[in-house]
């Protein structure tokens, strides 16, 4: 018994090495993270709107990745390394100014963009969110447990199955207080009907859902579609969910760079509102689709969303919205953060949200 479990453990141990190494090695010029398997470098020039990750933005030589400790210790190993690497990574997390992920420059807004925004700031809603990914990020044998599942089941599934089956990487948007603030800020109604979009595990939708008497989601996962259930919502036809009544508000919350037709998407969404009811949405910048169920990952439709700037894209997206039959009641910058993994406690990528209000289309 004792030599099979020494046999086990120098498996598991070789296979985690390997793991580990592998994924250093295709990561060290481009950011992974759960939210987007192809997540790079868009605008050297604009370092905020860059999708490189804390990781690789405060470390400027990935050469330096097996340093001295103190001058006395080298670690070697991928997993000494990885180890020594988390250490360092979630201490520069902790010196980064979390404020910055909600600052616009308002120079670059429209007069209509500046009285339209929302400033937010991290509340203590957000920062245990941020509490907890980091506790879970030190769970040693569990992330191991998520590198080997991952590296068998990425074969059979698709990373959002296989975060569902594993019960990982939730995301976060908004808290309640939040969202509580945008939509006082536009003024929208609370209760009624609340139908989430895309939901994915619910986390998202879920720190608000309760300012709504009813709450319905829809989700092609069959894994995420069970985690839905056990948190309350029911579950529509992802075909037909705005056949189904009116709603006070519909979420999209980071959907429309994740499906195929977005365009689809947005006029399901102006059918199934009520006529007081309000789209809260959310879109990741700079805009760079990636789609997991086609084969080239593309959109069938892409947005016609431009400019470099985050604020610049922020107008252009807008201008769009109103031409799709959505006017701007209220928005705001937030983070769009995922648990992290064995690397780093938590990543993020900068969102923009929106409050919409349906108006008639002028023909």
């Amino acid at each position: 018994m004792l030599l099979f479990y020494l046999l086990f453990s120098n498996l598991i141990f070789n296979t985690c090495q390997e793991i580990l190494y592998n994924s250093d090695q295709n990561n060290k010029d481009s950011f992974y993270c759960y939210l987007n398997k192809v997540c790079q470098d868009i605008c050297p020039k604009e370092k905020h709107y860059s999708y490189k990750n804390l990781r690789l933005s405060l470390v400027e030589n990935q050469k330096s990745q097996v340093m001295a400790v103190n001058g006395l210790y080298r670690p070697r190993s991928a997993l000494a390394r990885a180890l020594y690497e988390k250490q360092r990574n979630d201490r520069l997390l902790e010196e980064f100014d979390q404020t910055e992920w909600y600052r616009v420059d308002k120079s670059r807004l429209s007069e209509n963009l500046k009285n339209k925004f929302v400033q937010l700031d991290p509340d203590e809603e957000t920062k245990e969110f941020l509490s907890a990914s980091i506790d879970k990020s030190s769970w040693v044998w569990t992330q191991i447990w998520y590198l080997l599942a991952k590296a068998v089941l990425r074969h059979f599934w698709s990373i959002t199955d296989i975060n569902g089956w594993l019960g990982r990487g939730s995301m976060f948007v908004l808290s309640g207080a939040q969202a509580r603030r945008l939509l006082g800020a536009a003024g929208a109604r609370v209760g009624g009907r609340l139908v989430d979009v895309g939901a994915g595990d619910g986390e998202v939708s879920r720190r608000f859902a309760h300012l709504y008497d009813d709450k319905l989601a829809t989700e092609i996962s069959s894994c995420m579609r069970k985690a839905l259930k056990t948190k309350g919502y029911t579950l529509l036809d992802t075909e037909s969910w705005c056949e189904g009544g009116e709603f006070e508000c519909v979420c999209m919350l980071n959907l429309l760079d994740r499906c195929a037709a977005p365009r689809g998407m947005l006029r399901q969404a102006r059918a199934a509102l009520a006529s007081h009811g309000v789209l809260l949405l959310a879109l990741v910048l700079p805009y760079k689709p990636y789609v997991e169920v086609t084969p080239d990952h593309k959109p069938t439709e892409r947005l016609p969303i431009t400019g470099v700037t985050f604020e610049e894209q922020v107008s252009s997206f807008v201008s769009f919205m109103r031409e799709m039959g959505f006017e701007l009641s209220a928005w705001s910058r937030a983070p769009y953060l995922c648990e992290g993994d064995f690397a780093q406690a938590y990543y993020w990528l900068d969102d923009s949200v929106y409050v919409f209000k349906p108006i008639d289309i002028k023909s």
